[in-house]
């Protein structure tokens, strides 16, 4: 009887339990459970339990012929009644209420994203029903197992489960500790049945490691000729003398301005710390993630590796593993959702929106001891900087180890061990900062013309940088009537991924040339890019100056100028920078700008010191009351709260037929879901074809004149086809829409 019972249609019952618990068990051993107020042996017991009992509801007679049925009906839930049976295991065991209560929630969540901390309303009857039809035998085998009874009285211990959850919840003896304990618990439960389910036995490798040998032989081959060698080569000595010293530090700051090789930096700083443990490089931007993930896989290039080495993680990624071992997608899928790999590059929302989230997050348990790189950390809104302060603080406790890196270092955490002893802005003063204040738009436009016109006399390079879409197409509409098109470039999030790639790339290729570039935010941080001049409309001290970091990158002039105005909108009697930024941060920005007018880089620290420091006294840090809802575990209302991108509209994702690969896509896609190849397989196809396709997919402001007209509605996307192109998208600046204020 128990050899015929299945977990999966490939998969029998009582292998994927124990192939579960194995792997769980192997997670086990790697975290310092005591840091969380639970002996190592308790925490153990609880997860072995959680893995045994995880899918207890799948030896039922429905859930049996479902899974054996050629013709899937009606999804058999199973979670429901092996939550319950996890906690009246925990609590027989001899676990308090309080964790037997966490292993019930865990398993009650292992399909599903979490609510706040509670007993799930439940259909009891249902339920006894679903518990008499368990085979003998398999509830034998469970109790042999965890050396326990078992009883069938569902509602008995039902009832008691929501009394301690309810008395937890009156008294509420939660911790910060407690909330990454659930997390913790569920990520190594989930990432144990995925794995499971998708390589059964397959163990998990890496195939190389990129070492601090791999960086040293990279570094001595970059060439001497360029104007910052020298003093990249100081740089880096500087770094080379902190790393001899290290103590038992956590957490480190690297404060050095734009062009002294960073990116570099924080990975030699990772790899000294890091013991083998994962490395998370965490980036603003997707654009910078593509930028940096080459450079890494420069360093590597004398030697063979995938994407258990260095795996790039967000939705235009395209990651891949060894085919021999890992060919499957399914398999890829689980792989990159667990996050295998030595070093993981991704967004600070694919890695925040993983730490203060209701998702369940298969590699939550490696960021215990990971050492996190967080670059261009001052782009984090000032609203989150307690709870982020507060979560990353509790994850040093358990080994992680943090590298807040960037020019313009922001207060998130005021006790850094920094790696950095000299100020290096004093020896890099390549740009200056004019604030030209107030300007009406149309008298902005004309200023922005007569500057791009003198630029290209002189075969000289100017960023425009505006704060809305309609800004960046009215100027860019406005200068390509009197300037040839090809000397123009125009980029933002009104234009699809691809396309942004491309004309990226061609500015990088056209280094010399005479170029004038419009441009939202998109091009704010990381992008390698180097300008003769700058014009930017205003924003946050931060902002300003991370744009005026694309000018004269490379000394290209012994200094060059960014010139930053305050844009009217007449129309609405509002700035421009008002519809993007909040005006707290604007406010305090003009404070210090008309203090003085112009900065030299050479004092962008002491301005940002003092910016953050306003930012500190009188901003309210945590906005959302985070850091209380954590220790509340009010995991569905934390998320709901902690969004890093914060969109000013509900938006809609518009695929757009640009050639004949998106519709090669877009028809695949529906052959695909309408196919009836395995689940996990489909699964992995469809999520493989949608990252293809967000090539070619953009949010647009969910507006009803918009969007009026003849779009197709189409598996969760809106669809201009390429009969219906050139009326919906423009070639050079995008979709076509009223009146935008989006940004990037």
């Amino acid at each position: 009887m128990l050899d015929g019972l299945k977990s999966h249609p490939e998969r029998l019952l009582l292998d994927h339990i124990n192939g579960v618990k194995k792997r769980a068990l192997e997670k086990a051993n790697s975290i310092k459970w005591n840091n969380f107020g639970i002996t190592e042996k308790d925490a153990i017991k609880l997860i072995e339990i959680c893995a045994l009992c995880h899918d207890f509801a799948k030896a039922s007679s429905g859930f049996q012929k479902y899974i054996t049925s050629s013709k899937k009906g009606v999804h058999v839930s199973h979670a429901p009644l092996s939550s319950i049976i996890t906690y009246h295991i925990a609590k027989n065991t001899g676990f308090e209420p309080k964790y037997a209560s966490f292993a019930y929630f865990v398993v009650r969540c292992h399909h599903e994203s979490m609510k706040d901390f509670q007993a799930f309303g439940e259909n009891l009857e249902a339920l006894e029903k679903q518990m008499s039809s368990i085979p003998k035998e398999f509830i034998d085998w469970v109790e042999s197992k965890l050396n326990t009874q078992v009883t069938p009285k569902i509602s008995e211990i039902y009832g008691k489960l929501e009394k301690d959850v309810a008395k937890l919840n009156f008294f509420r003896p939660f911790s910060l500790k407690d909330y990454l304990f659930v997390h913790t618990l569920l990520s190594i439960l989930v990432s144990s049945d995925h794995e499971d389910a998708a390589l059964h036995d397959t163990p998990l490798i890496l195939k190389t490691r990129l070492t601090l040998e791999n960086l040293r032989k990279y570094m001595h081959a970059i060439p001497e000729d360029n104007p910052l060698y020298s003093l990249r080569k100081e740089f880096h000595i500087d770094l080379d003398n902190s790393l001899k010293y290290l103590d038992d530090s956590k957490i480190y700051s690297i404060t050095a301005p734009t062009g002294l090789g960073k990116t570099l930096a924080n990975l030699k700083v990772a790899l000294s710390l890091s013991d083998e443990s994962l490395i998370v490089y965490a980036l603003p931007f997707i654009n910078i993630i593509d930028q940096t993930v080459e450079t890494f896989q420069k360093i590597m290039q004398d030697t063979e590796f995938d994407a258990s080495t260095i795996l790039p993680y967000h939705h235009l990624a395209n990651p891949k593993y060894e085919e021999d071992i890992y060919g499957e997608k399914a398999i890829q899928k689980v792989l990159i959702e667990s996050w295998h790999s030595q070093i993981v590059v991704t967004t600070f929302v694919g890695l925040f929106e993983s730490l203060l989230t209701s998702k369940r997050v298969p590699f939550f348990y490696k960021l215990l001891n990971a050492t996190i790189i967080l670059d261009e950390v001052q782009s984090i809104p000032h609203k989150y900087w307690n709870p982020l302060a507060d979560i990353l603080s509790c994850l040093s406790e358990f080994g992680t180890k943090i590298i807040f890196s960037t020019a313009t270092q922001p207060m998130i955490i005021t006790k850094t061990r920094e790696l950095i002893n000299k100020n290096y802005n004093s020896k890099l003063n390549r740009t200056r900062i004019h604030y030209c204040g107030e300007i009406d738009y149309p008298s902005f436009m004309k200023q922005v013309e007569e500057e791009a016109n003198k630029c290209l006399e002189k075969n000289q390079r100017l960023l425009v940088v505006v704060n809305t879409i309609r800004q960046s197409k009215e100027l860019f509409n406005h200068l390509r009537s009197t300037i040839d098109i090809s000397k123009l470039v125009y980029l933002s999030s009104n234009v699809i991924p691809k396309q942004r790639l491309e004309r990226v790339s061609g500015l990088k290729k056209l280094k010399n040339q005479g170029i004038i570039c419009i441009s939202t935010q998109v091009i704010e941080a990381g992008v390698d890019l180097s300008f003769n001049k700058i014009i930017r409309d205003e924003g946050p001290i931060d902002s300003v100056i991370q744009v005026a970091g694309r000018c004269n990158r490379n000394f290209e002039t012994p200094i060059s100028s960014a010139h930053i105005y305050r844009v009217i909108d007449k129309e609405r009697n509002r700035s421009f920078s008002s519809y993007v930024y909040d005006h707290f941060l604007l406010d305090m920005t003009r404070e210090l700008l008309s203090s003085k007018k112009e900065f030299e880089e050479k004092e962008f620290p002491e301005i940002v010191s003092r910016y953050f420091n306003m930012v500190k006294e009188r901003g309210n840090t945590d906005r959302e009351n985070l850091t209380e809802q954590l220790r509340l575990l009010k995991f569905e209302e934390i998320s709901s709260k902690f969004k890093l991108i914060e969109k000013r509209y509900d938006t809609v994702p518009v695929f757009i037929e640009y050639d004949e690969y998106a519709q090669f896509l877009r028809k695949k896609l529906n052959e695909t879901l309408n196919s009836k190849m395995e689940k996990f397989e489909k699964l992995a196809q469809i999520s493989e074809l949608i990252r293809q396709m967000s090539l070619y997919t953009i949010d647009v402001p969910l507006k009803s004149e918009d969007l009026r007209g003849a779009l197709l509605i189409e598996n969760g996307f809106l669809v201009v086809t390429k009969d219906n192109l050139n009326y919906w998208y423009d070639e050079y600046t995008g979709f076509q829409r009223s009146q935008e204020l989006m940004i990037f």
